[in-house]
């Protein structure tokens, strides 16, 4: 191993391991309550210059999610996953093997948000079609692991229509969103991947959240990848004298609603097409 490759991976593991987001993996920590926070719009929070927290919609996903897992352990990242209610509803095999894999991933320190039942566009929804997308997902969750999400990524990151704000206000969730997308929803490779993520982080100097799915296996091949590709970054800014990107999980992000009332998407959100999963 080169000394470049080998600084990069010893500066990644160090910023890894003094995050304050960090865990030992298996050990879920102690959480301060996310709710009733204004939405997060993907860019870093105050204190920090560059950062990224990986977000993963759409699971759990018993063929892939439990890889990166192991995946996420050996970087020592914790991450959100937005779980669809769909998948962890029912008695067939794959639904119980879902279920205990979502407490799997609470167990090793990973956050749970809503992404709702059906995954739909909410503003298309009468409001009682809301709710059950919304509050099925949240027994759920709930049932299987014992903790309501208190986060909630709403498909498509569409969250605009005033029934939909609604719901999500009256129930005190903090909506989150996203900077990077890495369009693992539409490519099929690890490496068209990880190439997209290079690009975003080009057009998004600071980072921010990162939009990925562990239903798609080549997403997870893609995950040690991407790491590579910070790794080697943060060795170029750090031998600038600029600050690295920072590793951190959505709990981190969370700012307290106050009196403020619930706010749609960030205007320069750039949304996925409505058909794309």
């Amino acid at each position: 191993m080169s000394f470049r490759r080998l600084s990069a991976s010893l500066l990644l593991s160090l910023l890894t391991a003094v995050a304050p987001a960090q865990a030992t993996p298996g050990r879920a920590p102690a959480r301060r309550s996310l709710l009733g926070g204004q939405h997060i719009d993907g860019r870093c929070p105050p204190g920090f210059r560059r950062c990224l927290a990986f977000t993963f919609d759409d699971g759990p996903e018993i063929a892939t999610t439990p890889r990166l897992l192991d995946l996420l352990d050996a970087h020592h990242v914790r991450a959100t996953f937005f779980v669809v209610g769909h998948r962890i509803d029912g008695d067939e095999p794959h639904h119980r093997a879902q279920r205990n894999l979502l407490r799997e991933i609470a167990r090793r320190g990973h956050l749970l948000g809503n992404h709702t039942y059906h995954h739909v566009v909410l503003g298309n929804l009468r409001p009682s079609q809301i709710a059950y997308e919304i509050d099925r997902t949240g027994d759920l969750v709930e049932r299987a692991t014992g903790r309501r999400p208190e986060l909630l990524r709403a498909p498509y990151g569409l969250l605009t229509a005033p029934r939909s704000l609604g719901a999500v206000a009256a129930r005190n969730l903090t909506p989150a969103y996203w900077m990077i997308d890495t369009h693992d929803w539409e490519v099929t490779s690890a490496e068209a991947v990880t190439a997209r993520f290079r690009q975003e982080l080009l057009e998004h100097p600071h980072g921010g959240v990162v939009l990925m799915h562990d239903t798609r296996p080549w997403s997870v091949r893609a995950f040690p990848l991407i790491m590579q590709v910070v790794a080697r970054r943060n060795a170029e800014l750090v031998a600038r004298g600029e600050a690295p990107f920072a590793i951190l999980n959505l709990d981190q992000f969370v700012v307290p609603r106050g009196a403020e009332a619930l706010r749609g998407a960030p205007l320069n959100l750039r949304h996925r097409r409505p058909d794309a999963r």
